[in-house]
C-alpha cells in the first residue's frame, strides 16, 4: 500500500528517517494499535490534544503505557488548569480524525507540543501517520526534533 499523508510529507520535508507501518485493520485507541502492530504499549506514542482556559490548544505526546498528568502539564504551560479538548476540536485544530492524530503535519502549526521524557527511554517509537490503519516508526530523538517539542515529565 502506497500511503501519502500530511504527516509523511512533513517528515520528508524535514529529512527525518521513518518507516511506514501498515495495519490490516483500522484502530481507534493505543491498545488496539499496539496489538495490531505487535508492539509493546511503551513504544506506541499517543498524540493528545489539550485545551487551555483561554481556548488555545497544546499537544502532549505520551507513551501508550502511561497517563497524561493535566496538573503537571498545566504547571509547565503556566496555566491554572487544563482539560482534554472536546472531540469536535480535534479535526479543526489538528486536521486529523480522533484516534488518528499525528504530531506531524498539523493543520495549525503553531500549537505547542510537549513530549513526555519517558518517550526518550525507547530507541524507536510509533506514532499515527494520520490514518486509523497506518503508523510511522522513527527514533524517539527524531520525534522530539521533528516536533520541536519541549521534553518534560508530564505523566502520572
Amino acid at each position: 500500500m502506497n500511503v501519502h499523508t500530511r504527516a509523511i510529507r512533513a517528515l520528508n520535508e524535514l529529512g527525518i528517517p521513518y518507516r511506514v507501518l501498515t495495519q490490516a485493520h483500522k484502530t481507534r485507541h493505543v491498545e488496539e494499535t499496539a496489538a495490531e502492530r505487535g508492539a509493546p504499549l511503551e513504544q506506541v506514542v499517543k498524540t493528545l490534544l489539550v485545551r487551555r482556559p483561554d481556548g488555545m490548544h497544546l499537544i502532549a505526546l505520551v507513551r501508550g503505557d502511561q497517563r497524561l498528568s493535566l496538573k503537571k502539564l498545566a504547571r509547565l504551560a503556566g496555566v491554572k488548569e487544563l482539560e482534554m479538548a472536546p472531540p469536535a476540536d480535534v479535526p479543526r485544530i489538528t486536521g486529523y480524525q480522533v484516534g488518528a492524530v499525528s504530531p506531524f503535519g498539523l493543520r495549525h502549526g503553531d500549537v505547542p507540543i510537549y513530549v513526555d521524557r519517558h518517550i526518550l527511554e525507547e530507541r524507536a517509537v510509533g506514532v499515527s501517520a494520520g490514518r486509523h490503519d497506518t503508523g510511522l516508526e522513527l527514533a524517539a530523538t527524531d520525534l522530539v526534533r521533528a516536533v520541536k517539542g519541549q521534553v518534560a515529565d508530564i505523566t502520572e
